[in-house]
């Protein structure tokens, strides 16, 4: 009996050893990550944390690829992420309302898109974004880095009470909007491309009047008055308010009224489509373009779209030689148009999160270059090669199963892939429309990503403080007003000049408090200049 017990014993205090032995093999691999496929995002293996995330819903999956909220990159994201993600499919072009009525219902994602900083400051304005700092540095590891290697990121989203609410991606400095001229024009007339406004007046004026095509006809427009063209002209004088003048961040009523005066000027001498107030959209000015109508053209040179209305424009007019050039100067110096950001802000942790760490290490994962990668991508050999430079490069430009993966992919970092819309690293330089195009983008890069031609706002309007609300009131009446004052005065000849409209603003603006707004981007200005993301910073990391 009693060599029974010690036997009993015995075996008791073994097979408590092996588990013991077994616990501590567990913990072992689990903490050394050998059994996470995911690596430090959590993995299969790891409990994982549940959440919501906002998806932009543009109707622009295929339908074979599913739905916005259920598809290949949801579900990959969902099997390969950190934590278990219900999207909530969000109408791009209407998304503000949309987002109002779920944080009103209490139903609002945990992670809020947004490019709307307006929108984005409000939300921090009623503490409906969580403050992130505390998160960030003991949770995150990719985006805590990211902030690191990259100080812009960490100024820009940290609000002035020193909280850090929103979270952003690295761009790279890149172009956005280009003017472009038909070189073959130029050579036609013995002309050389515009340097200054006063030289853009001029051949554009050659344009129209002095048959560049040479059909015999009276049928070209010199430049365009709508849409992009309308707003890189407001650029060539520096017309973007506020504008820092003598270090005061002021108007600009003079620069406005120079603009205007070139505008009725182009106007006055027949070299513009005289219907462009109805041209809202750019379309009748793209028509003109893309038949060889329409000399001077501002249009996008980022996107794969506006590479399609290149292709038109050499298939209609097969001789056409096209120059993306430098905004010409004006007495205000010279500027670049519309820019893309170095850094984007575009979300927000809603306040009431329940699992802030999951949606902490969500970020990390969409932050992650391998991530973004396949998101944007999809696998190399199957989906992508890559460029001599080591970017990835589609097999298929326009492959459906990633031409709307933007959207579940929003912080790809495009500075990590050559600062380059994803399709520009993809073009086939054997294809001669697709070579020209990586030749324009390449002007447009040389032309307006320079310090010395800068963006002439004193920074983008997405970084700008939000005004408070009684005078964003007065902004959203008195905007709408000076607009039609300036329409007016473009049209309408001798009976109402440039110089009289910009008195009538002036006036409009004074009777609603419009100076109010002055003295409050002044003040802010003055208190803010040397912490504040300006424009100088778009040029440093």
């Amino acid at each position: 009996m009693v060599n029974g017990k010690i036997r009993r014993g015995s075996l008791m205090v073994i097979v408590y050893i092996l588990l013991c032995s077994v616990t501590l093999l567990g913990c072992s691999t689990a903490s050394s990550g050998e059994s996470d496929p995911a690596g430090k995002d959590g993995g299969k293996s790891a409990a994982k944390g549940k959440m919501s995330a906002a998806v932009y819903d543009r109707g622009n999956v295929p339908a074979d690829q599913g739905t916005i909220r259920d598809n290949w990159a949801t579900k990959w994201i969902n099997e390969a992420g950190p934590a278990e993600v219900n999207f909530v499919p969000i109408p791009r072009f209407s998304d503000n309302e949309k987002y109002n009525t779920l944080f009103a219902a209490g139903s609002a994602p945990d992670i809020v898109w947004s490019y709307g900083s307006d929108f984005k400051g409000q939300l921090i304005t009623q503490r409906q974004a969580m403050p992130i700092e505390d998160l960030i540095n003991e949770t995150s590891t990719t985006y805590k880095q990211l902030l690191e290697e990259y100080p812009g990121l960490k100024k820009l989203t940290t609000a002035p009470d020193g909280h850090i609410y929103q979270i952003g991606r690295i761009n790279g400095l890149q172009p956005n909007d280009a003017l472009f001229i038909r070189a073959d024009w130029l050579k036609a007339l013995n002309l050389s491309v515009p340097q200054t406004t006063e030289e853009l007046f001029e051949v554009a004026k050659a344009f129209a009047t002095e048959d560049p095509d040479k059909n015999g006809a009276d049928d070209t427009y010199g430049i365009s008055l709508s849409f992009i063209t309308n707003s890189l002209i407001d650029m060539m004088f520096g017309n973007i308010s506020p504008v820092v003048e003598n270090d005061e961040l002021v108007n600009g009523w003079d620069r406005k009224k120079d603009a205007l005066a070139f505008k009725k000027q182009l106007f006055d001498a027949g070299i513009v489509n005289k219907d462009f107030l109805n041209d809202k959209d750019g379309a009748n000015a793209k028509e003109e373009w893309v038949t060889g109508k329409l000399g001077i053209y501002g249009g996008s040179i980022d996107g794969i779209d506006e590479m399609q209305v290149f292709a038109t424009l050499m298939s209609n007019n097969p001789d056409a030689e096209v120059l993306c050039i430098a905004l010409p100067a004006s007495s205000y110096g010279q500027f670049s148009g519309g820019l893309i950001p170095p850094i984007q802000v575009v979300g927000i942790v809603n306040a009431n999160a329940k699992d802030p760490e999951a949606v902490m290490k969500y970020v990390d994962f969409l932050s992650d270059k391998a991530n973004m990668t396949k998101l944007a991508y999809g696998d190399e050999g199957t989906d992508y090669t890559l460029t001599e430079a080591g970017y990835p490069a589609l097999k298929q430009p326009d492959n459906p199963k990633f031409s709307w993966t933007n959207d579940v992919n929003l912080l790809y970092s495009p500075a990590f892939f050559g600062s380059r819309p994803a399709y520009i690293n993809s073009l086939n330089l054997e294809n001669p429309i697709e070579k020209a195009w990586l030749e324009l983008y390449d002007q447009a890069t040389e032309n307006y990503l320079s310090p010395d031609r800068p963006y002439p706002g004193v920074t983008f309007t997405e970084f700008r403080p939000v005004l408070p609300k009684e005078l964003q009131t007065i902004s959203s009446t008195v905007n709408g007003q000076i607009d039609n004052i300036l329409k007016k005065a473009i049209v309408s000849g001798e009976s109402y000049s440039s110089d009289q409209a910009i008195v009538d603003a002036q006036n409009a603006w004074k009777q609603v408090g419009g100076e109010k707004i002055d003295a409050w981007w002044q003040d802010w200005y003055t208190t803010n200049k040397d912490t504040a993301y300006l424009t100088k910073d778009l040029y440093t990391k």
